[in-house]
């Protein structure tokens, strides 16, 4: 469960680049696509570290 909370972002995030407009040459959703991923793969990355920040914090709070 835990690791579907930075794939969902990831996601999301994929699929508001391919809805938002774009110029004539690159409305094709392939390049859509590619220039989301600019932003999305960001996106994963601090989604993952606060995920593991969390999870970390949770599991010393927890060995007590």
């Amino acid at each position: 469960m835990k690791t579907i909370i930075p794939l969902l972002a990831y996601s999301i995030v994929c699929i508001i680049a391919v809805m938002l407009p774009a110029s004539d040459g690159y409305n094709a959703i392939g390049w859509k696509l590619l220039i989301g991923q600019i932003y999305a793969i960001p996106v994963l990355i601090v989604a993952i570290l606060i995920t593991l920040f969390f999870n970390k914090r949770h599991s010393h709070k927890t060995n007590f």
